[in-house]
């Protein structure tokens, strides 16, 4: 009986004796294709992973090796793993995966390897068994620069992820809709959001909500044209905070042109809007009142002129003007005027409407804008409300004040049609409500303007009067009442105008003294006349008194008494023949200062008489304390002497009271004998008037001296 062998299985080497055949029996064309294959393809046997088949892109991988120069797995992995503890965990996992024949562990995704000349390569392997062959196909791809490119990805992500988590500004990233991809720590502290809360969500509602609508709108413009995007605005924060932000965005490409979305920064700029805000109050509002100041006061009105043209409405301005201010800076000083300032304002601003503009022009000027009114019945029922807020004391620390205003009221189109000209013609129609009595409104009129004309051309005229020679001096006489002799003169300024012909003086000296231009004024009239009585002097003729007015305004300066001495000294002129006339008001003003330079004056020898007296606030202190030697009893109280008792009585009662202090009383204003007979009844030692002899040339004067 025959015993036959049982059947032994192949061996490796029959394997692959067997691989070869088959693929033998293939043509040339099938080896040439997969030659040509762009990834590596090598085929092995199942149990101990020798290769039968490599391309000549694996062995390219693999690092340029031949055909032939590798059969068995040793050999091949000693040639890419030199790590031995490497090669043997490798070659342990590829032989128990090809046992297996499970395709999922067979893929190789990041199989690391040696090549040939020493670099180090990244691969993806696939296995693919053949059990019916007992054969394994490998696929090769060299991933290197892929998986290092994603390692550089995944490094710069990581590293993007700790600067920005770590950034002072706040970083977004945005899809292509606008929504939230990724927000940084510093930009949810900005926007008071946690990441859930931001993640999937437009960044648009982290805006505060006065500001969406306009953010949205313009963020959306920047969307549908795929644009680059900036503007400021307020973030909301937790309990009601406010963040101011600069927020910008750019947006992204990708290779194709397509939108990937934005990338983006927040950058805080609280603390510079804070600073914005700081200058635009001190440019734009007045520090003691925290009122608008006069540049936007007038940006203001400008606006409401705009609107106005183009519906035809009104535009009301109401200047404000305090009428006692400065007698409570004189009397209880600049803090309590400051704070008096405060509290006009505050009520000024009670009697404002929605809409309205009040602001402070300075001093204790206030302009009030009421930007649309039908018509003057409304203009005056606001003006009304302020007279009668204004009627209530005021409470400065303890004293309690009482302070009136003046309106003036312009109105758009009829009394203006700019900034410049409603303030002007307001400011004008102020000045006539004060000139009515104060505490009252006037509205504009044309009249007003014509004045204020006149005014203008009237102050250049007298700025210039005293160069053109246009000034003069006319002399009245004083008489000494019982002997009818003259005693004295009265130097009178007059002013010769090349157009208008001759100004009273009651016109146009007010004008000097609010203008300053009296002290020049003032100080051409005593020289002209001291120089030309000494001349008057030199030339033999009787020596008389010579009286000279000094105004308010002259008396206040410090240098008064100086310039008293200068004119003297250098006219040559004795002080004794020099009498300066001045008025009660100039006494009440400041009694020290005033009885210093009167007794300065006295000192020199210059004589000193009170004018007027009577018609001011009187007081016989003056007359105390004062170096007063004449007294000169005004007009008013003269021209009715005869025929009203209670004046005869005042004047008597003057002449007696002045011949008790030793003092002389001078009357002015006789005109009549009868009333000199009555003035010499009641012992009057002087007087003047058209009676004796009316104001007259210098040279009438001088004959009248020969």
């Amino acid at each position: 009986m025959e015993i036959r062998k049982a059947k032994q299985p192949p061996t490796a080497g029959d394997q692959i004796a067997e691989l070869r055949k088959e693929l033998a029996k293939g043509n040339a064309f099938t080896e040439a294709l997969l030659d040509n294959l762009p990834i590596g393809i090598a085929m092995h046997t199942r149990d101990k992973g020798d290769i039968g088949y490599a391309n000549e892109k694996f062995l390219e991988i693999y690092g340029g090796w031949n055909r032939g120069d590798f059969t068995d797995l040793d050999t091949f992995f000693k040639s890419v793993y030199r790590d031995p503890e490497e090669r043997k965990r490798v070659r342990r996992r590829i032989l128990q995966d090809m046992a297996t024949g499970d395709q999922e562990r067979m893929r190789w995704d990041d199989l690391r390897i040696t090549c040939r000349d020493g670099t180090e390569k990244i691969l993806s392997v696939q296995n693919v068994p053949l059990p019916a062959m007992n054969l394994v196909i490998s696929t090769v791809r060299d991933v290197t620069d892929q998986k290092l490119t994603e390692r550089a990805l995944r490094e710069s992500e990581r590293r993007y992820q700790v600067m920005a988590e770590s950034s002072p500004v706040g970083i977004f990233r945005l899809d292509p809709d606008g929504r939230c991809c990724h927000v940084n720590k510093r930009w949810r502290e900005m926007a008071g959001l946690t990441l859930t809360q931001a993640l999937g969500e437009s960044w648009i509602s982290a805006v505060h909500p006065e500001d969406r609508d306009a953010v949205s709108e313009t963020w959306q413009s920047a969307l549908n044209e795929r644009r680059s995007y900036k503007t400021e605005c307020r973030f909301k924060r937790p309990g009601g905070k406010t963040a101011w932000v600069l927020c910008q965005a750019e947006p992204v490409f990708d290779t194709r042109g397509s939108l990937e979305g934005f990338i983006g920064s927040v950058t805080d700029i609280s603390r510079r809007k804070r600073t914005e805000e700081e200058v635009r109050q001190l440019a734009y509002y007045d520090p003691l009142t925290k009122l608008p100041n006069r540049y936007f006061f007038q940006e203001q009105l400008e606006r409401a002129l705009a609107t106005a043209q183009r519906t035809g409405r009104h535009v009301a301005l109401l200047f404000c003007d305090l009428d006692n201010f400065k007698d409570v800076n004189d009397s209880l000083g600049h803090d309590k005027g400051d704070l008096l300032l405060k509290e006009i304002a505050r009520r000024l601003s009670a009697c404002t409407r929605r809409g309205d503009t009040l602001c402070r022009l300075g001093g204790d000027e206030f302009v009030l804008l009421l930007p649309s009114v039908p018509g003057d019945h409304e203009v005056v029922a606001v003006a009304r409300k302020i007279l009668a807020a204004m009627k209530r004391p005021f409470d400065l620390d303890g004293n309690e004040i009482y302070s009136t205003t003046s309106i003036g009221i312009a109105v758009f189109p009829d009394d203006g049609g700019d900034f410049h000209t409603l303030l002007k013609h307001a400011d004008m129609a102020m000045y006539a409500a004060k000139g009515r009595g104060r505490n009252r409104y006037r509205f504009f009129s044309e009249d007003m303007n014509k004045r204020a004309l006149e005014r203008v051309g009237l102050e250049a005229g007298l700025r210039q009067a005293i160069d053109r020679g246009e000034l003069s001096l006319a002399w009245q006489p004083q008489y000494q009442l019982q002997e009818r002799r003259m005693v004295g003169v009265e130097a009178l300024l007059r002013w010769n105008h090349p157009e208008l012909g001759e100004i009273r003086p009651a016109k146009f000296v007010p004008l000097a003294e609010e203008t300053g231009l009296i002290h020049s004024i003032g100080e051409w009239v005593l020289r002209t006349a001291c120089a030309q009585m000494r001349s008057w002097q030199d030339e033999g003729l009787s020596p008389v008194r010579l009286a000279v007015n000094l105004s308010a305004s002259q008396f206040s300066e410090p240098g008064l008494v100086e310039m008293v001495r200068r004119v003297l000294r250098e006219t040559g002129l004795d002080a004794s023949w020099l009498e300066l006339e001045i008025t009660e008001s100039i006494l009440m003003h400041d009694a020290d200062v005033a009885l210093k330079t009167l007794q300065s004056l006295a000192e020199d020898g210059v004589n000193l008489a009170l004018d007027d007296f009577g018609t001011g606030f009187s007081s016989l202190l003056y007359l105390k304390k004062y170096p007063i030697g004449r007294i000169k009893i005004a007009r008013e109280f003269v021209q009715d002497i005869t025929r009203e008792p209670n004046d005869a009585a005042i004047a008597g009662t003057v002449i007696s009271m002045a011949r008790h202090l030793s003092m002389q009383a001078v009357a002015e204003g006789v005109e009549t004998e009868e009333q000199a007979l009555l003035l010499r009844e009641l012992d009057c030692h002087e007087v003047q008037g058209f009676l004796f002899a009316r104001p007259m040339t210098g040279n009438e004067f001088a004959d009248k001296l020969r």
